[in-house]
């Protein structure tokens, strides 16, 4: 018999016995740290205390929050009569029958409890007494209008495999839909149009994102501190083995764009990174402006019209663009856009030509994925059945390629680059 759904079971293959998922939502006492959700190596206590529930592919399987976001992006917006009277129910009435409503992300174990009675345990699997600190961290950005929920299976994959992996939902105004730390939630800010473009709002929201990706990178670690979820039970477990010179800088699509002007603004903060079909340039050449993007990235100083032209980013002194090495696995749909793969490419070479003199530093290299479009980056393939992947492939920005064997190729790729390390 034919599955329904394609099943993400070869994915997430690995030495851990479980895939520990700690939902961490905005804290109303710490008001800088972003909701992070976190997958881990994790095992179960024998016998449980209490029932263990598999996660959903969204926090708190909010389905109907989710659509609503997206609702906002592509029929009205939230303020309007007709996003509140006939949008948001019809988007509440879907999210009944909508089908991720009813998956569960295999191998995972949901942390339900803020108390220590929880079963759910983290499980280092390069747990070595004479080492305390052994542990990789890789950081995750999501892509423009999404919500931190959209890669899932990689995480989790990553996860299976050892890694801990903590995915951030930016507030910036990029996400569809995030939650805030007074109670409210933000939407996704349209840009305006026409004469009234700037620049400088893509390069002051990025560089917002960067500032909380590297906030709560440090926060993991332990190096900033507060919020009703810094001393969680599980954190208290992971954090001591956590190694500061293990970390990875990781993001989908603008995602790509956000760990790239962190890991240029803190080079040593960062032992490697991994760009998922990365968004690295602006072409708004009607109006005039066509930039490398992030600018600092590729050690470039803002367009004309940014701030009156020829400024950085207060935030950043390296000059030298992004130096640490990385991995560009790429769409075909985005290796068709000659000039964002011009720029790809750049990056790419610039990196090496910085770290040619060390012999000891991984090649960058840039890997497209045949027959891909931009969302075989997440798990949109995995929410839908077969049949209806095949109506609405096109509609959804997938791409001919399998979805499955698409997701291995771009797992099997990060895997093996970061092995070198």
């Amino acid at each position: 018999v034919t599955p329904l759904f394609h099943s993400p079971h070869r994915l997430l293959v690995g030495d851990a016995p479980l895939v520990g998922v700690l939902d961490l939502p905005s804290s109303a006492s710490n008001h800088e740290r972003p909701p992070i959700r976190l997958f881990f190596p994790a095992t179960t206590v024998s016998p449980t205390p209490r029932r263990v529930k598999q996660a959903r592919y969204f926090v708190n399987n909010r389905v109907s929050y989710v659509l609503q976001g997206f609702a906002h992006i592509a029929l009205a917006r939230h303020t309007t009569k007709l996003y509140r009277f006939i949008v948001r129910p019809l988007m509440w009435m879907v999210s009944l029958f909508f089908p991720v409503r009813f998956l569960k992300i295999p191998d995972t174990a949901l942390v339900t409890t803020k108390k220590d009675d929880s079963p759910v345990r983290y499980a280092p699997l390069n747990n070595n007494s004479n080492k305390t600190k052994s542990q990789s961290l890789i950081m995750f950005s999501h892509g423009l209008t999404g919500t931190g929920e959209e890669n899932a299976l990689f995480c989790t994959a990553l996860a299976k495999r050892g890694y801990v992996v903590a995915c951030i939902h930016h507030r910036d105004g990029s996400s569809s839909r995030v939650p805030m730390p007074d109670g409210t939630c933000k939407f996704y800010e349209h840009l305006p149009n026409g004469d009234d473009y700037s620049p400088n709002h893509r390069l002051e929201q990025v560089s917002f994102r960067a500032k909380e990706f590297l906030y709560a990178t440090k926060w993991l670690l332990g190096e900033e501190q507060g919020g009703d979820d810094y001393d969680h039970p599980i954190l208290q477990q992971i954090r001591p083995k956590l190694d500061e010179k293990k970390v990875i800088a990781s993001g989908f699509s603008y995602g790509s764009t956000t760990c790239s002007l962190a890991a240029t603004a803190e080079p040593k903060r960062f032992q490697c990174a991994v760009f998922l079909d990365g968004w690295f340039h602006v072409d708004y050449s009607s109006k005039g402006y066509l930039y490398n993007f992030p600018p600092e990235a590729f050690g470039e100083d803002w367009p004309n019209g940014a701030n009156n032209g020829n400024e950085r980013s207060h935030a950043i002194g390296n000059k030298d663009g992004l130096t640490i090495p990385s991995i560009f696995i790429n769409s075909a749909q985005f290796e068709g856009y000659e000039k964002l793969y011009a720029a790809t490419t750049t990056l790419a070479n610039n990196i090496n030509a910085h770290n040619k003199h060390d012999s000891t530093i991984p090649e960058s290299k840039l890997h497209v994925i045949p027959n891909t479009k931009h969302q075989n980056f997440c798990d949109v393939g995995f929410w839908l059945p077969k049949v209806l992947l095949r109506r609405l492939g096109k509609l959804l920005a997938l791409g001919d390629a399998d979805v499955l064997e698409a997701s291995e190729n771009i797992l099997d790729l990060t895997l093996k680059f970061l092995k070198q390390f």
